[in-house]
């Protein structure tokens, strides 16, 4: 598999860095930055209080949602380009240099840049691609052959990771390498009673595979604010899960009343919450270093075998 990935598979790595800047935020396999925010955009207000939030407690990174594909054609679409504008001042007014927006067409991309231009480039957009368009092989295309907006594309829910990693690869071969693998967890009743089964463990074999930095999502995996009996709820220990396992970016739906969130209301954090999470992510993160620094040194420790230099 490893070969078929051209661009993006390790076997360049001695060529070619894993990771990429954009807008001033450096992206690779050995950080991690966390977007949270509206799933869907609704009002001027709710997006604003998300991004004085985030600001106030040192985040330069969002999701917003202005497209929205849904199962049903009577549900919600998202606001489209004319919330873009606004979106984008509010943006460079709390410092957000990086929002993760989905699109669904060429022409949303066309949009996007028309409104940072419009509003004098006042953050920066990730372009990410839903777990439903992932094999849209034209629309990879499409994002592929512009170079200035990096690429967040999510793991198809109902195929393999083979085919989600060439998915990848497709961006690539266009011309536009700087491209965030996410992990969003699979379709199957096997994940009960999650929304999907969590598919975090595949973190580092993305690692091993490509030179992709990758992002969970535990928002779209466990799909309810459901808690343990030790208080905490499903979504922060999934990503937990995804960044003890080495994630280096998260993307969390937060609101600031989910109870008015009008895409996936039931599995928003709220504002109150993002101290908490940032925290856990943060002893979560540092769990991880610490394993990784004891690989290191357990490596270190094994003795070389000269027999096999004879």
């Amino acid at each position: 598999m490893a070969t078929e990935l051209r661009l993006l598979g390790r076997h360049q790595a001695d060529e070619h860095d894993t990771g990429f800047t954009y807008n001033g935020v450096t992206f690779s396999q050995d950080n991690l930055h966390t977007f949270a925010g509206l799933n869907a955009v609704d009002t001027r207000d709710f997006v604003e209080q998300t991004f004085a939030c985030l600001r106030d407690h040192g985040q330069v990174c969002a999701r917003m949602g202005a497209y929205k594909p849904r199962t049903s054609p009577y549900s919600f679409q998202g606001m489209g380009s004319e919330c873009l504008p606004w979106v984008f001042e509010l943006a460079g007014k709390y410092g957000i240099k990086v929002i993760s927006m989905e699109v669904t067409s060429e022409a949303h991309v066309d949009e996007i840049n028309s409104a940072l231009a419009q509003t004098g480039q006042p953050t920066g957009v990730m372009l990410q691609i839903g777990t439903r368009n992932t094999q849209n092989f034209e629309l990879l295309k499409a994002v592929g052959r512009q170079r200035e907006l990096p690429i967040l594309l999510k793991r198809g829910f109902g195929i393999t990771l083979d085919e989600s990693l060439m998915a990848a690869e497709y961006c690539a071969s266009e011309g536009n390498t700087k491209i965030v693998f996410g992990l969003r967890g699979m379709k199957t009743n096997f994940g009960d009673p999650h929304r999907n089964l969590v598919d975090f463990g595949h973190v580092p074999v993305v690692h091993r595979l490509t030179r992709m930095p990758v992002c969970v999502d535990p928002s779209h995996s466990v799909g309810i604010r459901a808690a343990s009996p030790d208080g905490i709820l499903d979504v922060f220990h999934v990503a937990a899960q995804g960044v003890i396992a080495g994630a280096n970016m998260l993307l969390v739906d937060m609101h600031p009343n989910p109870s008015k969130a009008l895409v996936d209301a039931a599995q928003a954090i709220t504002l109150k919450e993002l101290p908490y999470f940032l925290e856990d992510v943060r002893i979560a993160r540092e769990a991880y270093e610490k394993r990784r620094a004891l690989a290191a040194s357990a490596r270190c420790a094994v003795p070389k075998d000269v027999s096999k230099e004879a």
